[in-house]
């Protein structure tokens, strides 16, 4: 995370404009994609981390949550007759 963050600073470091100039548009682009990129990477090791949590929470010989056992069923279908 910190390497992150001194990546973002380099970056806003090297795009500042100088004195007296607005801000182009393509800065500006860049600016709120790194941003998005960064929020976008949070919410995703956040979301992994509580997932992990309710994972190592369940025991694993836990039957399914309405107490049924699992059946499953399968279908063969005859092979087709052949003619001479």
């Amino acid at each position: 995370m910190i390497a992150l963050v001194l990546v973002v600073a380099l970056l806003l470091t090297a795009v500042t404009p100088a004195r007296a100039e607005a801000m182009e548009i393509g800065t500006i682009l860049l600016l709120v994609g790194v941003g998005v990129a960064v929020v976008m990477i949070v919410a995703f090791l956040i979301v992994a981390n509580v997932s992990d949590r309710r994972r190592a929470e369940v025991p694993a010989d836990q039957s399914p949550a309405d107490g049924a056992p699992l059946v499953l069923v399968t279908y063969v279908s005859p092979p087709a007759a052949q003619s001479p």
